[in-house]
């Protein structure tokens, strides 16, 4: 989730940067637009990119405020430069009453996407993204990111007992920033999302969040409503599409607390998994009776292959995060100690 006070950079030890180093980026599959490939690169096959041998080591610290700020403006919706990537939240305000056994979910919380770019040099940016959108919403927008040359990823829900039910679009792509920022502007007017968006300025929450953030083993973000989130690596490199990605884009483990009263919260993690973690986790949530909303890809073409789970729980949120956080333990992930 992007926030306004989320700045930090992931937490990377020097010789996880040099592994990194030996892996080169390229281009996501079927997303490269004509013309704007990487610098060093060649196509191999229709819109396949691949770098060629001697390229360094991905820049997952960059990102140039002064694209950032045009992509803000060609998408309405201000965001931040959190973990080297602009990260946009866009939240689905016009979307309100919907409940998740019993609990109400604000927006912020559950009822959002994201827009996030990571850079590749020069104005070209790799884009992996979501939305949240409503029933009568979803084939429009598709037809939109088809029409942009932006990779139609996944459809599907993160709960299944959402009331009203909503469904998610993941889509991604490789190129100029400004032609993604269109596509994906064109896709949000296909929308009722309003626009222009932005974080709230002095956001604050009744949570405790730097105590969460310490058990988690992530740094907190405080957004509207008093929301509060964390996203967490995976520690392997990660391919989409052949390009080798930030950690942070879009398959990082988002992990949301919304503030409930009598000081309780509502929790979703959404746990990021190859496929020998799945059964350990879910056992483990389930035996902690959380909900487990789905389990799903929402990427195409990426190695390792990753699957998600959106779970639910409320209850004292010092004791839902120790339970997220002995979740976390069986997982590949990186932790702050």
């Amino acid at each position: 989730m992007a926030h306004t006070d989320c700045n930090a950079t992931p937490r990377i030890s020097r010789r996880r940067l040099i592994a990194l180093g030996a892996s080169a980026a390229g281009g996501f599959a079927g997303a490269a637009i004509a013309g704007c490939t990487m610098p060093g690169t060649t196509l191999v096959g229709p819109n396949v990119a691949q770098t060629s041998a001697g390229q360094g080591a991905p820049d997952f610290k960059t990102f140039p405020s002064h694209i950032a700020s045009a992509i803000e403006q060609v998408v309405e919706a201000k965001g931040a430069i959190s973990y080297g990537l602009l990260q946009i939240q866009i939240d689905r305000n016009d979307i309100r009453g919907v409940t998740l056994r019993g609990t109400p979910i604000l927006p912020s919380f559950e009822i959002n996407g994201d827009l996030n770019f990571q850079w590749l040099g020069g104005s070209k940016v790799a884009m992996n993204s979501d939305l949240c959108l409503k029933r009568d919403e979803v084939d429009p927008f598709i037809d939109q990111l088809l029409r942009h040359d932006i990779v139609f990823q996944a459809e599907h829900q993160h709960f299944y007992d959402f009331e009203p039910i909503v469904f998610f679009i993941h889509f991604r792509a490789v190129g100029d920033a400004l032609a993604i920022a269109r596509g994906c502007k064109a896709a949000l007017n296909a929308t009722s999302t309003p626009l222009p968006q932005a974080p709230p300025k002095h956001p604050h929450t009744p949570l405790p969040a730097a105590e969460l953030g310490k058990i988690i083993g992530a740094k907190p973000s405080v957004g509207a409503n008093g929301v509060v989130s964390f996203q967490v690596p995976r520690a392997e490199r990660i391919m989409l599409g052949g390009v080798h990605i930030n950690p942070y884009l879009n398959v990082s483990l988002p992990i949301v607390f919304e503030p409930l009263p009598g000081g309780q919260a509502a929790a979703v993690p959404d746990f990021g998994m190859i496929p020998s973690e799945i059964q350990r986790l879910v056992g483990r949530m389930r035996s902690r009776d959380w909900d487990i909303g789905c389990l799903y890809n929402q990427e195409t073409d990426e190695d390792p292959q990753l699957f998600f789970s959106h779970q639910f729980k409320t209850g004292d949120p010092i004791a839902l995060a120790h339970e997220i956080r002995d979740g976390l333990n069986l997982l590949n992930v990186e932790l702050i100690d």
